[in-house]
């Protein structure tokens, strides 16, 4: 509000009718859209090195002068903005005309790099939160590792792991079929959001203090339950991301399934542990018995499934005795 009574009326005019006719001719142009995606992108790095740098610039506008300094802080969170705008007008420039699966998994990577990012950092209050930047970090870098990998070798995989979520064309909670099984989901993604939320504001408001070390842990076991998911998925192209038995299918005992029964949530402790970790807190490590019983009564639900529809199922749980956790369970 002080910065529009500072400028002349006729300049906040031409302000407000420059950005509405800029706004009509990106939502026209999709040239436009693909420029902007490359002037943001440019932008948020510059934006980023201030911030990394410590650097602080005045902020100067005709006729009013100087107004303000961006102080690295402000930089810092200037740069998430831009590169949010910079992943947008990139899909929408670039990647809308697509095939439909490199649509859709597109769109998921943007639309889960800007929650992911805003799960983490609206909570901490700021930017500056080194243990949010380096689990951010390590998980897109291995997410998009895994994704480049089925893209590559097993893109039918791909497809049935991107049908992930609350709601889907194809699956999803409102998808699957056992009532048992949309419950645990709903539970299971509202335990997941929680999870990254809790330990940034355990950092704001200084609940618990972790040491650096543990944080390199946490990033080490995110990393390591992406591998998990790698040999999984090398072994078992029916990984799918809800429960369900394909023409087709077969038992597959080789690889992590020669050990375990469910190799993919065994990869997912590694992540329910690693996060709270990689993020610095100590008490969102208390949600980890939340999560056990919530696994729990998803396999033993995926296992009436699998014993009913899938053939030779019943003698593969008698040669592999555990189901979650060699030796225990």
């Amino acid at each position: 509000m002080w910065l529009v009574t500072a400028l002349p009326s006729w300049l906040v005019v031409f302000i407000i009718f420059y950005a509405l006719a800029a706004l009509y001719v990106v939502i026209k142009s999709k040239e436009v859209r693909k420029f902007l995606a490359g002037a943001f992108f440019v932008s948020s790095g510059i934006l980023w090195y201030l911030w990394i740098t410590g650097t602080s610039l005045p902020i100067v506008l005709p006729y009013a002068g100087t107004i303000s300094v961006g102080t690295p802080d402000i930089s810092g969170q200037r740069a998430i903005v831009h590169f949010i705008l910079f992943l947008l007008c990139f899909y929408f420039g670039f990647i809308n005309s697509a095939n439909p699966l490199i649509k859709q998994l597109v769109r998921s990577s943007v639309l889960g790099t800007i929650a992911m990012l805003a799960l983490i950092f609206i909570p901490a209050g700021t930017v500056n939160y080194s243990q949010g930047w380096a689990y951010a970090v390590t998980f897109i870098i291995c997410s998009a590792a895994y994704t480049v990998y089925l893209a590559k070798y097993d893109p039918a995989l791909l497809k049935r792991r991107t049908e992930a979520g609350i709601s889907h064309e194809e699956a999803g909670i409102s998808h699957e079929k056992e009532f048992t099984q949309k419950v645990v989901l709903a539970l299971l993604f509202t335990a997941c959001i929680v999870l990254v939320v809790l330990p940034p504001l355990d950092f704001r408001f200084g609940w618990s203090l972790m040491p650096w070390q543990a944080s390199i842990i946490g990033d080490a076991l995110v990393a390591c339950s992406f591998y998990i998911f790698y040999l999984v998925s090398k072994v078992n192209t029916y990984a799918a991301a809800n429960i369900r038995v394909e023409k087709g299918q077969k038992v597959i005992s080789t690889g992590m399934y020669g050990f375990i029964r469910h190799p993919m949530y065994f990869a997912a402790l590694f992540l329910f542990i690693g996060t709270p970790l990689a993020l610095g807190s100590w008490w969102a490590l208390l949600l980890l018995p939340w999560f056990i019983p919530i696994l729990v009564a998803r396999i033993l639900n995926e296992e009436k499934v699998l014993v009913r529809d899938l053939p030779g199922y019943v003698e593969y749980t008698n040669k592999v005795r555990y189901r979650l956790i060699p030796n225990i369970w």
